[in-house]
């Protein structure tokens, strides 16, 4: 009687996974926040900006850091 074993993950993606955990788990979360928000924010400035129809660029932007402040409360 043979007994099959179950087929184990390939060692090399088991130690990328297992580095990635440790690395991750060494890592405050708060730091790792800032670092996922910098990097939107990187994305996020690539971006054109056109404002609402009927309104200028410079109010459009004063209004939209105006909501975020209020948001941020």
């Amino acid at each position: 009687m043979v007994i099959e074993l179950p087929q184990l993950p390939d060692p090399q993606v088991f130690a990328l996974v297992l580095a990635a955990f440790l690395a991750g788990a060494s890592c405050p979360a708060y730091y790792a926040q800032e670092r996922f928000r910098g990097f939107g924010r990187a994305m996020l400035d690539r971006l054109p900006y056109r404002p609402p129809p009927g309104m200028e660029e410079s109010e459009a932007l004063q209004e939209a850091a105006e909501s975020a402040e209020e948001s941020d409360s």
